[in-house]
């Protein structure tokens, strides 16, 4: 009997469809490393999030042909091993759009309005209007990566009337853009932007690609923010361009390491917003994410191309 292995606990509501698509096939929820390691012998799909994908279950599910990560971002996974045993990979881009370009307009909205401040001062029932607030109506929003996030993010920019830049590899322009980019352009769209967001997936090619430089050349009155993965910044050198007003401030949901340590100085930055690796987070996820796994299922029985196919070259 064919075999599809969850290494997270899945509801039975998102797996009726499953049944219907597969019948015949054993359908094994497991919770945890141990768990599934143990499930995984003799199964053809894994389906996980990325973050659980320990190269060791890897290794041992000697039968797997197509793995189902639950999250957008696959930097943890065992690439070499995948890539030696020809296993296809497939993520859950395009579930995250709406929540998290939400999210980056939270903090966006936060600092132009300055309700993180005014929150504060309600808790110390502080009547004070003396803080200073603007309009995100035409200023200029930059976005580094146009893919569904960016793209949900820049129509979001639209609506309030901002100017939107975009930077992608290929440069290739995009509905919701005044101007899009190539890799090239990256330092014009920094220059240009009052709000400069981060949308790009971390490999080996995007490691640090926001430095010392990069914040140099924004405004000092720009904001920057982070939702896509920690290591495409060098965090060192954002927290001197923050301390230094090099930028005015950054919303961060991603950080080199997580959980954020302690005693990392971003947690008593008052011009630093912090969530804990949160924005795509959403009560639909998994109704999304089981969504787009059942339409690839299809798919693979089909013998058709599957959607999000990851070159575990590139990482993306």
């Amino acid at each position: 009997m064919k075999k599809i292995v969850f290494g997270t606990k899945v509801s039975e509501k998102y797996l009726v469809r499953t049944r219907e698509i597969a019948p015949g096939w054993e359908i094994a929820v497991t919770g945890g490393p141990e768990e599934t390691g143990g499930a995984i012998g003799g199964a053809e799909i894994y389906v996980d999030w990325a973050y659980d994908f320990y190269g060791e279950i890897v290794e041992r599910g000697d039968s797997i042909k197509w793995i189902q990560s639950l999250s957008a971002g696959v930097d943890m996974l065992p690439m070499d091993l995948i890539e030696r045993r020809g296993i296809a990979v497939t993520n859950a881009g395009g579930i995250h759009k709406i929540q998290i370009s939400e999210n980056v307009f939270g903090y966006m909205l936060m600092f132009a309005r300055g309700l993180n401040r005014l929150y504060d001062d309600q808790k110390e029932k502080k009547w004070d209007k003396s803080i200073r607030t603007f309009e995100l109506y035409e200023k200029t929003l930059g976005i580094i990566g146009a893919g569904s996030i960016g793209s949900e993010t820049a129509r979001l920019g639209k609506a309030f009337g901002m100017k939107v830049i975009g930077l992608r590899k290929s440069g290739r322009n995009e509905e919701y853009y005044d101007v899009m980019y190539d890799n090239g352009g990256l330092d014009k769209l920094l220059a240009a932007s009052d709000f400069v967001v981060s949308c790009i997936p971390l490999t080996g090619e995007t490691r640090h690609m926001l430095g010392e430089h990069e914040f140099e050349v924004m405004k000092d009155t720009a904001y920057f923010i982070n939702i896509s993965r920690g290591g495409v910044v060098d965090e060192a050198a954002l927290i001197r361009a923050l301390r230094e007003g090099k930028i005015r401030g950054a919303g961060l949901d991603v950080f080199e390491e997580e959980p954020l340590p302690v005693q990392s100085p971003l947690w008593d930055m008052p011009n630093v917003l912090i969530t804990p690796h949160s924005a795509g987070s959403t009560d639909r996820y998994m109704e999304r994410a089981m969504a787009l796994f059942n339409d690839n299922l299809s798919r693979y029985l089909k013998g058709e191309k599957l959607v999000n196919l990851i070159d575990p070259k590139r990482g993306y």
